[in-house]
């Protein structure tokens, strides 16, 4: 695990039940449709930084093999206690999987974790795993720079969050050996969110 990450991680740790509770039933139904109609059928998909499993269980009952990979043990813990599915302790900057072995790859709230030198590499690796014509999905806060952010609700334990502009990560998705399908900005109450559908070129 990068030194950086391990706060942030701790925090998951230590806040895995309220984090859960508070987003367990905030699902991004409409992006979740449109990842889904760009896959085949059965198709096999990563969610990477699946946190309380919420995706993971929606992927599920659409009828595709999902498996969840998280860094932190307390939400792994919540995810394995809510969902039916199956669940990895991985490092996403350090994923230990085939190459071409899943159609998709769901990476929701996970990137804006990961300082920016190391993003280029992660998204490299989600094209390596990728099937040909592969589909992927990430999710950043829109912003400049970088914080760490402790909030009163997550016992004020702090958590770095990384922020980008739609051209730079639409750049870096493209550099990645992706073709963009479709992006677009939700407005959020701290931050807007960018998101990003791409297909492996």
């Amino acid at each position: 695990m990068k030194d950086y990450l391990k706060k942030t991680v701790e925090t998951y740790n230590k806040i895995a039940k309220i984090y859960s509770d508070y987003t367990f039933n905030l699902i991004l139904q409409y992006h979740l449709n449109e990842f889904i109609s760009l896959l085949p059928k059965k198709a096999r998909v990563l969610d990477a930084g699946c946190g309380s499993g919420r995706d993971v269980a929606y992927l599920t009952e659409e009828g595709f093999d999902a498996i969840g990979i998280d860094i932190s043990d307390g939400l792994l813990k919540e995810a394995r206690k809510r969902v039916e599915g199956k669940f990895k302790k991985m490092d996403i900057t350090d994923m230990k999987f085939k190459d071409e072995d899943f159609d998709g790859v769901w990476s929701c709230a996970t990137l804006l974790h990961l300082k920016k030198e190391d993003v280029p590499k992660v998204l490299k690796d989600f094209n390596k795993i990728l099937k040909k014509k592969g589909v992927l999905f990430i999710n950043v806060k829109e912003g400049e720079g970088e914080e760490v952010v402790k909030k009163k609700e997550y016992n004020d334990l702090p958590r770095l969050f990384v922020y980008y502009s739609l051209a730079e990560i639409l750049k870096l998705v493209e550099e990645a050996g992706f073709k963009v399908i479709n992006s677009f900005t939700d407005e959020g109450p701290e931050n807007n969110w960018i998101n990003v559908f791409a297909k492996k070129v």
